[in-house]
């Protein structure tokens, strides 16, 4: 990290102090408000509550400016700063592997910049970064990995991209390092484990929709029945707690229950981009924005499609959202030309109800990333000479008096 501690520290405290001190005047001129959880919540102004296909679940009321939580669970206890780096995966709670981009030769009117890339692992106990080994392709390209670890962690999916268009897929097994590999063409990365022994993959096509495939985890395949003419593409697609989840081109987030139905349900309209909690009790749905000059909102439903609350976002785009593994906290983005709005990396944290920056002004350019437990959120930007930079912030474990 190119900065002295201590001088980060200072400097970052003065941001966060102007920050929520802009948060604050912000809700008292309209903007989202912090909600908290009660079992006796209604609708909302913002929105009547979506019908859905499950029971009730527990609501959201919207808390009045004075009787709103003085203080959050979120407090910051240091950042950590990597130039040229960007998140690949985390292989635990202090460790993560990252790709960095090196400029090698500046761009002319004729040519286009050169980069080189490289592979590497960061320990965050001491920031020191090593080289990684990763899987080859033609050519002794490395490919891009992706794993996503089963609800319980005994196994993991693993995607190799060899290019931009096609992955080979495996399941590993994290307590043997074993990996089965899963024949077949895959052309999207979308998908999710519905359950801890099937993970459920929108492969894709060159022509249509493509499969929704279940995997096993003793690497047997079968294809999911998905009576649903009107959805050519999936938008975005995943699966959890025994349900898929998909939106399509007409921005309907749709559900149905894994093996036993095969006709979706719309659960919610207008819906730009959704992430279902990792406990599977609320989804955050961004929408807009509109072709009529609404914003882009951030909202919270229920499995059922209630819509818990008001919103906990607004601006102009919110292009990322990812919850903590404990399903606890909300890391999202948002971006408003109104310089005086939401901008940068927000946390709507459940426990206290209250809605928090993290990193002001900050614009990802990648999926915001937690680490396994919650602890750390990974950051990454546009640095200097728009080569990507990360920061992993550490969150100090306190509680609300």
């Amino acid at each position: 990290m190119p900065n002295k501690k201590g001088e980060i520290a200072v400097k970052l405290t003065v941001l966060l102090m102007l920050a929520l001190e802009l948060t604050a005047c912000s809700a008292k001129n309209g903007e989202p408000i912090p909600v908290a959880s009660g079992a006796s919540a209604g609708p909302t102004d913002d929105a009547s509550a979506a019908q859905g296909a499950g029971g009730g679940s527990r609501k959201l009321t919207v808390v009045k400016e004075t009787d709103a939580p003085k203080r959050s669970d979120v407090a910051i206890e240091r950042i950590h700063r990597f130039e040229g780096a960007a998140i690949d995966a985390w292989l635990s709670d202090d460790a993560l592997r990252v790709t960095t981009t090196k400029l090698e030769k500046p761009g002319t009117d004729t040519e286009e910049a050169k980069f080189s890339y490289a592979a590497e692992t960061v320990d965050l106990t001491n920031d020191a970064r090593k080289p990684a080994k990763l899987p080859e392709t033609e050519g002794d390209t490395p490919a891009l990995v992706k794993e996503t670890p089963s609800p319980d962690g005994k196994f993991a999916f693993v995607q190799q991209w060899k290019d931009k268009y096609t992955a080979r897929n495996f399941v590993k097994n994290v307590a043997t390092g074993g990996m089965t590999e899963i024949p077949g063409a895959n052309y999207l990365e979308s998908g999710g484990w519905v359950d801890e022994g099937t993970y459920l993959l929108a492969a894709g096509s060159m022509d249509g929709r493509g499969d929704i495939l279940a995997v096993k985890t003793d690497g047997s395949v079968s294809k999911v029945k998905l009576e649903d003419p009107e959805t050519e593409l999936f938008t975005t697609f995943t699966a959890s707690h025994g349900r898929v989840y998909y939106t399509d081109q007409a921005q309907n987030l749709n559900t149905l229950a894994y093996g036993t139905a095969s006709k979706p349900t719309v659960l919610v309209t207008g819906v730009s981009g959704f992430e279902v909690a990792p406990d599977g009790a609320r989804i955050a749905v961004s929408t807009g924005p509109g072709q009529d000059g609404t914003a882009a909102r951030l909202l919270l439903y229920g499995a059922d499609g209630r819509q818990q609350g008001s919103a906990i976002g607004n601006g102009d785009l919110i292009p990322y959202m990812s919850w903590s593994a404990d399903a606890v906290k909300l890391a999202f983005a948002v971006y408003a030309e109104d310089r005086s709005g939401m901008n940068g990396v927000y946390l709507f944290d459940a426990a206290s109800g209250t809605v928090v920056p993290v990193v002001p002004n900050a614009f990802p350019q990648y999926p915001l990333s937690w680490n396994p437990s919650g602890t750390r959120l990974g950051v990454t930007a546009s640095g200097k000479g728009d080569l990507p930079v990360t920061e992993i912030i550490d969150f100090k474990n306190q509680q609300t008096p």
